[in-house]
């Protein structure tokens, strides 16, 4: 098994595989949570982003450093990941409403706060400026699944994850460390899902938002 030298995490090929299809709603969701992340920059309201993520960036790099994480170390993208990360965990208040009901803009988050999909379109969007390329969103639609651990049926609102690729630039492969965010967890950190949500992960979906 193959470790990344930085932090010993193993490093993961991933190949998408067919998938059942979502179900309207939850598509809704899915597409209304990408559009709020990739069209973010055409709004005056993103220089709140643009600002935040030049202060982050200012703390935590060298001076001089480029804003741009396809020019960083594994360390540099894993330590401003982290960063970003804790502030929407920590941050930005969690505001919990029925799944998909409102998808805010990502300046409307970080004052009014939100609930899990609005606090990963935050996520997506703050990495999505520092051209952090792949992720995906990991979602889990509203209904009743088996948990795994327990072998009981158990019925959920909805959940949604960030996933992002981190590449390894010391290694002359194409390899990557795939890192799994949950920021409305307050209990969890870079790579951890809560004990509720972890046995229910082969049902989560996984859907694309910048490759």
């Amino acid at each position: 098994m193959e470790t990344c030298s930085y932090c010993g995490a193993k490093l993961t090929h991933r190949r998408e595989g067919p998938q059942a299809a979502l179900d309207p709603r939850t598509m809704k969701v899915v597409l209304t949570m990408i559009e709020k992340v990739t069209e973010a920059k055409n709004h005056a309201e993103y220089n709140v982003i643009d600002r935040l993520t030049a202060l982050m960036c200012d703390v935590a790099l060298p001076e001089g450093r480029p804003r741009d994480a396809q020019e960083w170390s594994f360390s540099d993208q894993l330590r401003i990941l982290t960063l970003i990360f804790e502030y929407v965990r920590d941050r930005v208040a969690y505001r919990g409403e029925a799944f998909g009901e409102h998808v805010r803009w990502s300046w409307e988050t970080v004052t009014a706060g939100g609930d899990c999909d609005c606090k990963v379109v935050l996520l997506a969007t703050m990495l999505a400026s520092l051209n952090f390329r792949r992720m995906r969103l990991l979602i889990l639609p509203g209904g009743l699944y088996l948990d795994s651990r327990t072998g009981t049926k158990k019925k959920i609102q909805g959940h949604v994850l960030l996933e992002v690729e981190l590449g390894d630039v010391s290694s002359v492969e194409n390899q990557f460390v795939v890192s799994r965010l949950d920021p409305s967890c307050q209990d969890c950190d870079v790579n951890e899902i809560s004990a509720t949500i972890a046995p229910l992960l082969p049902n989560f979906y996984r859907i694309p938002i910048i490759s």
